[in-house]
């Protein structure tokens, strides 16, 4: 079996970035997906590119967390009231209704600020995305600019993958919700893992799929995400030495989207 292992936002934060390093160097992650809207974009970026010859490297488009890159004239349906930062996952949610179809985001603006966010990437590594993932809050328009963003670039979206009838998708199930500092202490990507709960080994598919979120804990993270224990859990298991065996005694192929495109 081929597993795909994707671990999202990078760049979230500098110190979640150093830990999905750690996840790619000693770990099970070949994939993950940056976060181009931050400051530290550049900085950030200099860190992962020893690694991109064995890595998927893809764009998490982000309208839920930090700055845009675009100004508020472009996109103001996506800004708080500061016109730099982004409406948080939950206040988004909070102004989806009934009346707009649970969607009230603009499809040319989010589709602006998401191209802004891959050409901020071309920039900054010379190639387009490796693939797309959208990032938390996502509707029907998000996921529509998004999927005419992947076909315009030529490259992967990942819930293309998810949804391909050749995949056991294990998702994120080890998760325990809310997400709770007891809940997301008590989440166990290992133990998900070794004891095949999504029944990877059983299911008679050809790949096998898991998004993670490793990364190390910072201050700065408990402000931007409410995934934060999560992180370091998610980086523990996907380097764990149960995990590393599991890999091994089973005989399990550790692929990337790069691997599917080709």
């Amino acid at each position: 079996m081929k597993l795909l292992v994707q671990s999202d936002d990078y760049g979230i934060t500098k110190a979640q970035a150093l830990g999905c390093l750690e996840a790619i160097k000693k770990g099970i992650v070949r994939n993950t997906g940056m976060f181009t809207n931050m400051p530290w974009a550049e900085e950030v970026a200099q860190w992962i590119k020893p690694y991109l010859d064995d890595i998927a490297l893809g764009v998490d488009l982000n309208a839920s967390t930090g700055p845009s890159l675009l100004d508020a004239s472009q996109i103001p349906s996506l800004l708080q009231e500061d016109g730099k930062t982004f409406k948080t996952s939950s206040q988004n949610r909070a102004l989806d209704t009934e009346d707009n179809n649970f969607d009230h985001v603009v499809y040319e603006e989010v589709y602006a600020e998401f191209e802004a966010q891959i050409q901020k990437f071309i920039a900054l590594f010379g190639k387009v995305p490796d693939y797309l993932h959208g990032h938390a809050y996502g509707t029907k328009t998000t996921v529509r600019a998004s999927l005419d963003l992947a076909k315009k670039y030529n490259t992967i979206y990942s819930t293309q993958i998810m949804n391909d009838t050749r995949v056991c998708a294990g998702g994120m199930g080890w998760y325990k919700f809310p997400p709770t500092l007891e809940n997301q202490r008590d989440s166990d990507m290992t133990k998900f893992i070794v004891e095949d709960v999504s029944g990877f080994l059983t299911s008679g598919k050809e790949y096998a799929f898991l998004i993670c979120h490793t990364g190390y804990i910072s201050a700065e993270l408990f402000e931007l995400s409410s995934f934060n224990i999560y992180r370091c859990k998610d980086l523990e298991g996907c380097i764990s030495p149960e995990t590393l065996e599991w890999i091994e005694k089973n005989q399990i192929e550790l692929i990337s989207y790069k691997d599917l495109s080709a």
